[in-house]
């Protein structure tokens, strides 16, 4: 229990102890006078010149009286030598140099004109190479286009002649197998008579559709067939007959589009010297002439066109 309390005292008296000694501190050693004193130099001799010898200070020079005489002041050489030997700097002095350039000098108004009539000189030059260039790729594109158009005019004169040509053939064909039939109408023979035929008038009696070589001179001059084609150049391997079951008499003519392999790939009935005008008849000699086959050509043309009549008589 004592041991206790001395304990206690003796912690209290510690804390006093050290309290007390802090704030002494605070107010008397961590406080800053102010205002704060001024901060003293060094001390200096009093004197005009940066350089001398000696301890004692010089007399002050005496001032010279109006009255008294010029008197000449004699120099020592050594202060002459001094004066004319140039002071060499100390070691410790720092010595000045110039680490920018200088600016640089303004132009005068004479140079800057001069400078902008360069420029401006030079920017004209430059345009006037721009237009010219300019001018030379429009004329090349005019030319081009002009190449152009006339290759198009050649290629349209080249095909007119084509066609002319194709015209001219055809019109030749044309005009010789009118010129054969007429042959076939007068006949081929050597014989000096001027008429054939039984009848009693004069003349050559037969049909345009019929053979020089047959003795009948009447009926419809496509033999026991009843059909005759016309096709230049080309032979027939089987020309069908029209099925119908019509009672009525009329011949038609189909023009066909027969192809190199001889095969009829196009039939269209009721062209010039057809003599009837019944659809049905017109069916019957459009399905016949699709299935009649001709013989292959491979020097014919890819599609030629041609004619097989049919001449439909009454049972």
């Amino acid at each position: 229990m004592r041991n206790t309390k001395s304990n206690r005292i003796g912690i209290a008296g510690t804390l006093f102890f050290h309290i007390g000694l802090i704030a002494v501190l605070f107010f008397l050693g961590f406080h800053t006078p102010l205002p704060l004193p001024e901060e003293e130099g060094i001390l200096i001799n009093f004197g005009n010149s940066n350089q001398g010898k000696g301890l004692n200070d010089p007399a002050p020079a005496k001032a010279k009286s109006q009255n008294s005489p010029k008197s000449k002041t004699v120099v020592p050489a050594s202060s002459t030598k001094a004066k004319s030997e140039p002071i060499e700097s100390s070691p410790k002095e720092k010595i000045i140099t110039q680490e920018t350039e200088d600016a640089p000098a303004l132009l005068s108004t004479k140079e800057i004109a001069k400078k902008k009539a360069v420029k401006e000189k030079a920017r004209k030059v430059k345009e006037e190479q721009d237009r010219i260039h300019k001018i030379e790729k429009e004329k090349q594109y005019q030319l081009e286009l002009k190449k152009q158009h006339q290759a198009e005019l050649e290629k349209k004169r080249i095909a007119e002649i084509e066609r002319k040509r194709k015209e001219e053939a055809e019109r030749k064909a044309k005009i010789d197998n009118i010129n054969n039939k007429a042959k076939n109408i007068f006949g081929k023979g050597n014989s000096s008579n001027k008429s054939q035929g039984k009848t009693y008038s004069s003349g050559n009696q037969g049909a345009t559709s019929g053979s020089n070589s047959s003795n009948n001179y009447i009926g419809s001059g496509m033999g026991n067939n009843g059909y005759s084609y016309d096709l230049k150049g080309r032979n027939s391997l089987s020309i069908p007959k029209p099925k119908y079951s019509l009672q009525e008499s009329g011949k038609v003519v189909v023009e066909i589009t027969v192809d190199k392999n001889g095969k009829v790939v196009n039939a269209r009935p009721g062209m010039p010297g057809t003599t009837t005008g019944n659809s049905i008849l017109f069916d019957a000699a459009r399905k016949a002439a699709l299935k009649a086959v001709f013989n292959s050509d491979s020097n014919a043309p890819a599609y030629q066109k041609g004619t097989i009549t049919y001449h439909f008589q009454l049972d």
